[in-house]
This record gives structure tokens, sequence and C-alpha cells, in this order.
């Protein structure tokens, strides 16, 4: 675990020792920041929230690799979040990457050329620790006793059971995901055939979680871009506010998610929520969460704004 120092800490005005921790999610599709400020006795409060869409996946199933273009384009965010954390006076930092560095045959030599520009680590996660601090953040905001958290991400998806409360082992993380699932399937065109192929596709690897009889009838929590998009839809909301907590009727769901489908792409760029950043990625963003939902009758998405950097902070928090 990459938790490292870039300033001297803070002390605040009564001379009490305070940190300032910077936590970013390297995805296939963004870069998250959040700068968290942490007093002695571990309670905290978020300072700040930062998102640039990267595409750090983008024409990657071809060979495997990380491209030119979205290697430059995640770089020049990164500067852009350090200089936000030196202006922040941010004390300690843990960057983590997930699916598309952690598939990329060039993943490891990214990272390096990452540390050789900006001194920042990179720690490239595996499926199962991403899950895992899915878990601990939904455990610690939304208090779930039972249901499937959904993490829905650019090139893989998450899938963690919950039951009274705990993870029921093992999490799973599957490679497929909004922009993997439309390079894959729909690069060419997106029509019924090739969305029944994708159908099929996710399928298979939905019907091979271990757990599905025992969460016959759950709700599914959704987290990432691409189910937070849909809850926006579903709120008419086009703002950056963040989603505390938002829940979906299954019915509402499979009306909305027919709606998208049936859009063409330029519309669901206007949609709310979609907008231009989601619109040619949204159908393979929804269809493992179709699949899921159809596989254990859930009767509710329930959607927040948390994950993996939560989960993060909890841990660093424990440790």
């Amino acid at each position: 675990m990459y938790v490292y120092d870039i300033a001297n800490i803070l002390t605040d005005k009564d001379g009490v020792g305070m940190e300032k921790l910077a936590v970013i999610d390297l995805g296939s599709n963004s870069i998250r920041m959040s700068i968290y400020e942490i007093n002695p006795d571990k309670s905290f409060c978020q300072i700040g929230n930062y998102r640039k869409m990267v595409k750090l996946s983008e024409g990657m199933n071809e060979n495997m690799c990380l491209q030119p273009e979205p290697q430059l384009r995640t770089v020049n965010a990164i500067l852009e979040f350090r200089q936000i954390m030196q202006k922040e006076g941010v004390t300690k930092v843990r960057c983590v990457a997930t699916a598309a560095m952690r598939k990329a045959k060039n993943g490891k030599e990214f990272a390096d050329t990452v540390k050789a520009v900006s001194g920042m680590d990179i720690e490239i996660i595996d499926g199962e620790t991403e899950a895992a601090l899915d878990c601990l953040a939904i455990s610690k905001t939304l208090g779930v006793q039972r249901g499937i958290i959904c993490d829905i991400g650019g090139g893989s998806t998450e899938f963690i059971a919950i039951s009274d409360g705990a993870m029921v082992k093992p999490a799973i993380s599957k490679p497929m995901g909004s922009r993997s699932i439309t390079e894959m399937f729909f690069s060419a065109s997106e029509d019924k055939n090739t969305i029944e192929e994708a159908k099929t596709y996710i399928q298979k690897h939905v019907e091979e979680l271990p757990w599905l009889d025992l969460m016959q009838g759950a709700p599914i929590v959704g987290i990432g871009g691409t189910l937070r998009s849909f809850a926006k839809y579903h709120m008419n909301d086009q703002s950056t506010t963040a989603i505390n907590r938002h829940e979906i009727p299954s019915s509402d769901a499979d009306a909305l998610i027919e709606k998208i489908i049936s859009a063409s792409c330029e519309q669901r760029c206007s949609m709310p929520g979609i907008g231009k950043e989601r619109g040619d990625i949204i159908v393979g963003g929804l269809l493992p969460f179709m699949e899921l939902k159809r596989l254990i009758a859930s009767p509710l998405l329930i959607v927040a704004d948390v994950g993996i950097r939560e989960g993060i902070l909890f841990e660093t928090l424990n440790n």
C-alpha cells in the first residue's frame, strides 16, 4: 500500500497535528481525486473533489496496450491534480489504478512514466482488492445489510454480495465494463443483434457468481460512473452534485433502459446525466446491471456516489 508524505504534517490553530489526505482513483474512463482533512481523533471532512475524463483504456482492446494519446491525457490530469494538492497543502497521497492498468501489457511501464514525470507512485490493485474497498465504503456509508454491490467501471465490473451486513466471499471482478463492452461489440454498429451478442457474453460471466441463489430478490447497490449517470437521468439532474443515496424501482429502471437503448448516440448525449462523456458507452455499461437484475429478480437499485476512494479513506483510518 503506497501512502506517502508529500509535505510536512500540517498544524491546526490549536497546535494539534492534522493531515490532509488525497486519494486518487485512476480508472479506465476517468481519474478522480478526493481530498480529506483528518484530525488526530480520526474524524474527517472532505474538502475537495475533482474529476477529469481521460479515457485511459480507449483503443486498448486491439493489442491490450495503453495508447499514446490516452496516456498523455492521463499524465496531464495527474500533473494538474499535483498542483491542486500542493495548493491545498496535502500531506499524504494514495493513488490506485484499476482495470485499465492491470490489464494493459504496458501498465507497469506507464506507472514508471508517471513516477518519473510527477513523482507520484501508482498502485495497480487487483480486482479482489478493488471489490473489498467498494464493500468497505458501502458498509461505512449506506449501512446496507443485504444486497449486491455492482461497481461498473470502464474496463471491469466488480460484484460484492452482502448478507447480514458482511461481505459474502468471494468478491468477484469481471473483465467487462462500459468501454470494454462497447469496443468489443459495438465498434462497428450497435443494433439488436450486437446487443444480444453482448448480453450472451455478459450472461455467462454473471451466471458464474457463486452466491446468486443466496441473493435472490435482493437490492442492487450501484456505484461507478455508469450507474451514477443512470441515476442522474432518472432524477432529470444535469448537475455534477454528488448522489448521497438515490433509489430506482426495477420497473422504472426497465423503462429508462429501454429509452436509452432506443435512442441514438446523439440523442443520448443530450440526455440529463449522460451527456457527451457517456453517450457512446452507456449501453455497454448498463448491460452487466441488466443481466444481474434479471438473474436475481432484484426489485430495487440503490445508487450512491461512493466507491474506492472512500474505501481507501476508511482503510487508512483503520490502519
